[in-house]
């Protein structure tokens, strides 16, 4: 059975060695042979002989020594800095050549990587410290869904130790959907027996070049009871003043009326005047309740809105509709063809209560304009409707139910439109102008 030999392979410093003892043998041999021919006696030939071969030998391995250790040197200095010394330094002289050439070389790169190993030191404390104050929760899960990162707020959101959990699957924690795909969403989910609103945002990043995922979880528990106290807030204050008006003049006028009714009728046009006092006591009573009632209902216009019917509409034609109902007016309207995904009907009231606003904002200025333009990006259409009216005096309140400055006004209809825009995955906003008087209102449709 014919077995294959392995091939002997030659290292660097031996090749080096056989080519010092061929170049020196070369010539040794020349001089050894014309030795032969010198009338020398054999003894002194031989020893001569053996002295050139000596030197010659003794040459090559020198430089052989002196080549490993070179490499050898390089290499421990190489091999340190791979292990994170990077304090050690070449010996340099000033002889020149290519030696030294590598030395300095050498020693500016081990500068610069201790350099870049204190900046990034510093870094990584500076980003510990902030992991660790940020008010967010932060997990990172590996390629293989085990939890390699947690930081003191993701702890106290699930009231456990990283220590604890370190390497263990993702869905100890519950979040084994999470990491399916992107998530930039409110979610509400169970920890320990207790449910949590909150905002999860995942995001990736790559270790030796495996794909890893984060995990950002905002805990808006207490920031969405905080927005519905302040909700309440306003809307109990609207919603009070409404009633008093409504209910001081009714208690008012009855306690009037009854004092009337137990006084003693002696003469006859007492008792025309007292049945008159009546019937107009009566008539506020009945104007004041009616008020209230038609403010109950509109309130319940808030609460029994319909979810939108989406179609295709051509936002151009839509846009045009709503101007033709305020034929007098100087309203300019530009932007391109669009199809937009929405419930015509919602979508026109939005625009007729905003232009109406407008045009009443407007009332007085002869040179008034409204303009209307609406544009496209990647993923959103944006109509702005700008006036040159007076401003919004108070900005915090228009979206508050049933505030207005308006002498006939319900309060109700920026509410209403806001609600629709948002129905639609959208948004509704109101800004006073910077450039010159007026109010720019801007609503956010989603392409799909």
């Amino acid at each position: 059975m014919n077995t294959a030999k392995k091939k002997k392979i030659i290292t660097f410093e031996n090749k080096l060695l056989y080519l010092a003892l061929l170049i020196g043998f070369i010539p040794s041999a020349c001089l050894i042979i014309a030795l032969c021919f010198l009338p020398f006696s054999l003894a002194a030939k031989i020893l001569l002989m053996f002295f050139i071969l000596v030197i010659v030998i003794y040459g090559a391995f020198f430089i052989r020594q002196k080549v490993v250790f070179q490499l050898r040197t390089s290499a421990n200095l190489i091999e340190s800095m791979n292990c994170g010394d990077h304090s050690v330094r070449a010996r340099q002289d000033h002889s020149g050549g290519v030696l030294n050439e590598f030395n300095q070389t050498f020693n500016k790169l081990s500068e610069s990587l201790a350099q870049q190993r204190l900046l990034t030191k510093e870094h990584q404390i500076l980003l510990n410290k902030v992991i660790s104050q940020i008010d967010v929760a932060i997990i990172a899960i590996d390629n293989k869904s085990g939890i390699s990162l947690m930081n003191p707020n993701a702890e106290k959101l699930f009231k456990c130790r990283f220590e604890e959990v370190e390497n263990w699957p993702v869905s100890t924690l519950g979040l084994q959907n999470i990491i399916a795909g992107e998530h930039r969403k409110v979610v509400e989910f169970e920890i320990e027996h207790a449910k949590k609103k909150v905002y999860i945002y995942t995001d990736e990043y790559f270790e030796n070049g495996v794909k890893h995922k984060l995990i950002f979880i905002t805990d808006i528990q207490s920031i969405l009871r905080d927005e519905e106290y302040l909700v309440w807030q306003k809307l109990l204050r609207v919603l009070s003043h409404e009633i008093n008006n409504s209910l001081a003049p009714i208690a008012s006028i009855s306690e009037t009326l009854t004092r009337l009714l137990k006084q003693p009728i002696t003469q006859n046009y007492f008792e025309q005047e007292l049945k008159a006092d009546v019937q107009d006591g009566l008539s506020v009573i009945t104007e004041r309740a009616n008020s209230l009632n038609n403010f109950i209902k509109r309130y319940q216009e808030l609460t029994k809105l319909p979810l939108p019917d989406k179609k295709l509409v051509n936002l151009s034609s839509l846009i045009n509709t709503v101007i033709a109902l305020f034929g007098d007016s100087i309203i300019t309207a530009n932007g391109p063809k669009l199809m937009v995904y929405a419930d015509e009907s919602q979508v026109q009231q939005v625009l007729i209560n905003l232009v109406k606003n407008a045009l009443q904002a407007m009332h007085g200025e002869q040179d008034g304009v409204l303009s209307i333009v609406w544009v496209k990006d990647e993923k959103l259409i944006n109509i702005k409707l700008t006036d040159q009216g007076t401003g919004i005096s108070n900005l915090d309140n228009i979206f508050v139910p049933f505030y207005t400055t308006k002498e006939q006004g319900s309060g109700i209809g920026l509410v209403l439109s806001r609600q629709i825009i948002n129905n639609h995955g959208g948004d509704l906003t109101l800004a006073n102008r910077t450039e010159q008087q007026g109010v720019e209102a801007t609503i956010t449709l989603p392409i799909n």
